[in-house]
């Protein structure tokens, strides 16, 4: 193309836009102009209602929701509430039959060690040939033998010392004797103890009060059975014998023993006498009181 070839066409072009750029728009142009805007505003608000109503409801059921959730949380709470009181009082009820049950164990431990108030224990008898074969007069030989080899030497000396009027006889001062275990002669295990029951409470008060200084020691025969030392000591029920061992074994406990059942302590350190005032208390709390 030639250089005014292309000049006619650039004014041919700009020629056109004058004209259409000068053309003016018909009133009906705008008409329509302005009614499409209408359409479109109304299609837009529309909508934006639909959204708004969509959104209310979506409010509604939450508040819906929200509601039932209170209802039911208001119900759980309340139920909460009753499970807690009757909780309560069923803690209430256990704490009550607790403490019955603790108050009928010390009275049972009472009574029971009030049964053995005339009893004592004797430890470390040794099991001869004749005791371990006897079957009808076994009682009778063991009380015997007990009686002429530890109590009498002990009845003695309270005679002596008129703690007692007289010695009494076997037969007059023990009402019944036995082993808490099978005798079994030249066991290498430790002989089952023996467990005395007293006519009176004086009879046992002498062995008690004498038998530190006459009670006698093995001689050669029950040496050689296997007798070390004799013991006389208290016959203790299973509680407070418990106690007793626990108390012996605890730090700063300087002496423990007892009184009728009753177990007395002192603690290192300090000559005052703490008595036991429950048998099935911590020992946490004997120790502190």
């Amino acid at each position: 193309m030639s250089k005014r070839t292309a000049e006619k066409a650039e004014k041919a072009a700009s020629s056109d836009k004058a004209e259409k750029a000068e053309k003016p728009v018909s009133a009906d142009s705008k008409l329509d102009l302005l009614i499409s805007s209408v359409d479109a505003l109304t299609r837009s608000q529309a909508e934006s209602r639909s959204m708004l109503d969509a959104l209310t409801r979506s409010q509604e059921d939450s508040r819906s929701m929200l509601e039932t959730h209170l209802q039911r949380f208001n119900a759980l709470e309340g139920q909460v509430t009753a499970l807690v009181e009757n909780q309560g009082a069923t803690s209430a009820h256990l704490a009550s039959h607790d403490h019955e049950l603790n108050l009928l164990r010390i009275s049972a431990n009472m009574n029971e060690q009030l049964l053995r108030s005339n009893n004592a224990r004797i430890l470390g008898f040794p099991v001869l040939e004749d005791e371990a074969a006897a079957v009808g007069d076994g009682g009778v030989l063991l009380r015997d033998r007990v009686f002429n080899r530890l109590l009498k030497p002990v009845f003695e000396a309270a005679v002596r010392d008129r703690f007692l009027l007289a010695p009494p006889a076997a037969q007059e001062a023990v009402m019944r004797i036995y082993r808490t275990g099978r005798p079994v002669a030249g066991s290498a295990s430790t002989p089952p103890p023996i467990v005395i029951t007293f006519a009176t409470p004086i009879i046992r008060q002498a062995l008690f009060r004498y038998k530190s200084k006459s009670l006698p020691s093995p001689n050669t025969v029950e040496k050689s059975a296997g007798a070390k030392r004799f013991f006389v000591v208290e016959d203790l029920t299973k509680p407070v014998h418990r106690l007793l061992k626990t108390l012996q074994a605890a730090e700063g406990v300087a002496k423990v023993w007892t009184v009728d059942g009753s177990i007395r302590f002192t603690k290192t350190g300090n000559d005052s006498i703490h008595k036991v005032i429950n048998v099935f208390d911590p020992i946490d709390k004997i120790l502190s009181g």
